[in-house]
């Protein structure tokens, strides 16, 4: 190519300054080539018509060649500074010109802009996701809601071993209790969601954009179909199966892909991801039509997003590496646990994070902080650091008679043998390469009291029963609640950070035999919540979603309280154990209806869910109810219980891109929590899609086919689209010699506005003076021996026709006279009439010229 990589701009800067080149070269060629023809004789002398000298010179003179050459009309010697000044002004304005004609192209460049006037009413139509989550969703034939409540007579949830109503079903189960314990009577088991139901909880939708999902617009992204049928060993034979046996949609989950390191917005099927922050906005992609340059828009999202704080335990593990990690498992030595002033520093105050309106008011890092105090004293009574009044009493936990520790203090973790402890469970999640969530405070003890030599003795029987008291107060929440909307869906437990180098000599990611390393140790919570979010969107290039960018998601602004929307929790005398509520957006016709929590705020701590002793959710997995289920789910796997055939393992980073960014959050308490973030989102985004987009209301088929294959139509108001233009802009820093060159011809202009206004200066007076200095006009003068100007010796010699005589006329009379100019002596010329020639004009007799006779 001929330019390369030129863009315009400097393209026009080079044909600028190949224009000024020669703008420059011919006003100093064009003056040798005329001296090249004029012809010489003896004493450099050369014959010219007078009034071809007054060319010549003016010629000359109005070059450069007399500031090069510093020739005598650019003297300044002798010269007044106001003339010097005025002539040199020339030279100065010509440079400027020449640099800003070179300079100032170079500012040019075209810039893709938004249009002024945002077109409305624009048609929406959907785009496939070509990604592997577009791939890898489940086609969905007609798929109905299903919701299980309690435990069904083929599985056993914790205390609940019967199937139960859900809130506001078509099942008719009584409870038939004597002295033996509960019995069911099962008249009906129907999961279906009836529709009065699901009106209730999109009826907020009617006052938001039409963008906007419903819990029912929150769909799987994988799914089964459940089947339930008599159990002969089922204890109550009375039971029977969910609608009389026939198949019912189940929500499932598989990971499809990681997006941990994507560090953007991301748009996949179904999903707008905020891989920065963390959250999921739910929307099924669909788009204007395709332009020249692109369009842009807004629009409001509902996203459920988590919300994560650590506190630092000031507790931390140190290790030696001694060997090199074989089968996901590093060779460590010497682990000990040190005390950073975690125990040594200890508030000896028992915090209290109980709150009475956790929607306003959560106090999640309070909670993290009382579950790291209570983590922290139990591990001090487990190694006799301290003592303890009672140990079955939390309101009287410690008596803190002694405290033997010191910062610095270290406390072995494992045996002389070096073998791994605890010895009844697997290791603790400390190495070179491990991040380490982990649901049970105190793990790390486990088992550090038992075999014959035991590292501590134990003396008030610590045990992990004991620990769980710092989830249950992180939490807040147990599965014999009521559902209430002031419990959170939090999960709670220990984060084990990225082990850094203790020494400084290489880079944490430089496994060196010998070296040593710590591990932090946090006690962190996450609760999720939803929201609504303005997101900005961008579409250009082909017609799939790889086309479109997700360029902002920001907090929606509302004018006044009255603006923001309404959220509803389903209110019933169900236990969480036993059903978890609905929620959802609704209407003010349903504000105060006995059936519901409401509250009208920005966003909405989802409804809590049943822990398990072992931080298992008893969540009904059995149903399709992804909005109800899908967040808490992710809660549980994010903290470790998962199978590691469907979740991923995060505590052990896939490559060192991975472990580089996890080193750098988890070195602090107050960025750790932002990886919870991106591990919930991560595994949300595999989980579910939204079903809702700007091309219509999803229409369920009735033959197995992707849920965007019919629509009820497009939406009654889309949002306003700003189409791409194409607009040449400017850098503004490239205009300044032009800039200055403008200010020197105002200035200029101005002055000759104000000499012109004044009368000062006239076009005669302009004439005059450019006949006063006319080349040849001095010669002639000279040659006929007058003294004054031209016009007065012209007067003197043809006194009725030279008095005021056009350049016309002194041309005839006397420009065609041919003078000679020679190099003199003593710095004079030699001006002398050159030979006669048959056209100049016959002079009066009483003109002598210098060195011939007189004239008669």
């Amino acid at each position: 190519m001929l330019f390369g990589d030129l863009d315009v701009a400097d393209v026009s800067g080079l044909i600028a300054a190949a224009v000024t080149v020669v703008q420059i070269a011919i006003p100093l060629a064009l003056p040798v080539v005329l001296l090249g023809i004029l012809k010489e004789e003896k004493a450099n002398a050369t014959t010219a018509s007078a009034v071809s000298w007054t060319v010549i010179g003016g010629f000359l003179h109005s070059s450069q060649w007399p500031s090069l050459l510093s020739a005598d009309s650019a003297s300044t010697k002798g010269v007044p500074r106001c003339i010097v000044l005025i002539t040199s002004m020339k030279t100065i304005f010509a440079v400027l010109t020449w640099v800003a004609a070179i300079v100032t192209p170079l500012g040019l460049y075209e810039s893709i802009v938004e249009d002024s006037n945002p077109k409305r009413g624009v048609s929406f139509h959907y785009v496939k996701d070509p990604s592997v989550f577009g791939l890898g969703t489940r086609p969905r034939a007609d798929l109905p809601w299903s919701r299980v409540c309690g435990a069904s007579n083929w599985v056993v949830y914790g205390s609940v071993d019967h199937p139960v109503e859900c809130p506001n079903s078509f099942s008719n189960v009584t409870i038939f209790s004597n002295e033996t314990g509960d019995y069911p009577i099962v008249h009906k088991l129907d999961s279906h969601v009836p529709q009065y139901v699901i009106d209730v909880f999109q009826s907020g939708l009617e006052n938001m954009e039409d963008s906007v999902s419903s819990i029912f617009d929150i769909q799987a992204r994988s799914y089964s179909w459940q089947t339930t049928r008599d159990n002969p060993d089922n204890p109550h034979p009375d039971a029977i199966v969910h609608d009389n046996g026939k198949p019912y949609p189940r929500y499932d989950f598989y990971l499809i892909s990681s997006n941990l390191l994507a560090n953007d917005y991301l748009a996949i099927e179904g999903l707008v991801v905020d891989m920065k922050n963390g959250g999921i906005g739910f929307r099924n992609h669909s788009v204007p039509p395709k332009s020249k340059y692109g369009s842009t828009w807004s629009e409001d999202l509902l996203f459920i997003e988590p919300e994560s704080q650590c506190v630092d335990t000031n507790l931390t593990f140190d290790f030696n590496f001694t060997t090199f990690p074989s089968s996901n498992r590093d060779h460590i030595d010497s682990l000990v646990l040190t005390d950073r002033g975690g125990f040594a520093n200890l508030n000896l105050t028992r915090p209290n994070a109980t709150t009475t309106n956790a929607q306003s008011d959560p106090r999640l890092w309070d909670r993290a902080y009382e579950a790291a105090w209570i983590n922290n004293v139990l591990s001090m009574v487990f190694m006799n650091v301290t003592d303890v009044r009672n140990i079955s009493d939390p309101n009287r936990f410690g008596s803190f008679n002694y405290l033997d520790s010191h910062v610095g203090k270290q406390f072995p973790m494992m045996n002389k043998s070096h073998t791994f402890l605890p010895m009844k469970s697997p290791d603790v999640p400390v190495g070179i390469r491990r991040f380490g969530l982990s649901y049970l405070y105190g793990y790390y003890l486990d088992g550090l009291d038992f075999g014959e030599r035991p590292l501590y003795k134990n003396h008030f029987n610590v045990g992990v029963d004991h620990f769980d008291l710092a989830a249950s107060r992180c939490t807040g929440q147990s599965g014999h609640d009521n559902n209430n909307i002031n419990d959170l869906p939090a999960a709670c437990g220990l984060v084990y950070g990225i082990a850094r180098r203790v020494d400084k000599k290489n880079s944490s990611l430089v496994f060196e035999l010998g070296s040593s390393w710590t591990v932090p140790l946090y006690s962190c919570i996450t609760a999720v919540k939803a929201t609504i979010k303005r997101v900005t969107f961008k579409f250009n290039g082909t017609d799939n979603l790889s086309s479109l960018k997700v360029t902002e998601i920001a907090d929606k602004v509302y004018p006044n309280e009255t603006a923001k929307p309404l959220w509803g929790v389903e209110r019933s005398d169900r236990k969480l154990e036993y059903a978890r509520p609905l929620w959802g957006l609704i209407s003010d016709n349903y504000k105060g209806n006995v059936s519901l929590h409401t509250l009208r705020q920005e966003s909405l701590y989802l409804p809590a869910y049943e822990i398990g002793p072992h931080g298992i959710a008893f969540n009904q997995q059995y149903q399709n109810l992804p909005g109800i289920d899908f967040y808490a789910r992710q809660l549980v796997n994010m903290f470790g219980v998962a199978k590691p055939d469907i979740v991923p393992d995060y505590s052990w980073p896939e490559n060192l891109a991975t472990l580089q960014k996890w080193l750098e959050l988890s070195s602090k308490a107050e960025t750790t929590s932002k990886i919870l973030n991106l591990i919930w989102t991560d595994l949300a985004s595999n989980s579910v899609v939204g079903t809702r987009g700007l091309h219509g209301a999803r229409v369920q088929p009735s033959t197995a086919g992707r849920f965007d294959d019919a629509f009820t139509g497009p939406a009654s108001n889309p949002p306003p689209v700003t189409f791409m233009r194409k607009q040449i802009r400017y850098h503004w820093e490239y205009a300044v010699p032009a800039l200055v060159d403008l200010s020197f011809a105002a200035a200029i202009l101005l002055a000759t506005v104000i000499f012109g206004y004044l009368g000062r200066v006239t076009p005669r007076k302009i004439r005059r003076y450019l006949n006063k200095t006319s080349q040849g006009r001095i010669l002639t003068t000279y040659i006929f021996g007058g003294k004054g100007d031209t016009d007065s010796q012209a007067t003197a010699v043809v006194p009725h026709t030279l008095g005021r005589r056009s350049t016309k006329k002194w041309v005839q009379i006397f420009g065609k006279i041919p003078v000679t100019v020679a190099d003199g002596e003593s710095y004079f010329l030699s001006i002398e009439m050159g030979p006669q020639n048959s056209q100049a004009p016959l002079l009066a007799g009483s003109v002598r010229r210098r060195g011939s006779p007189d004239a008669s």
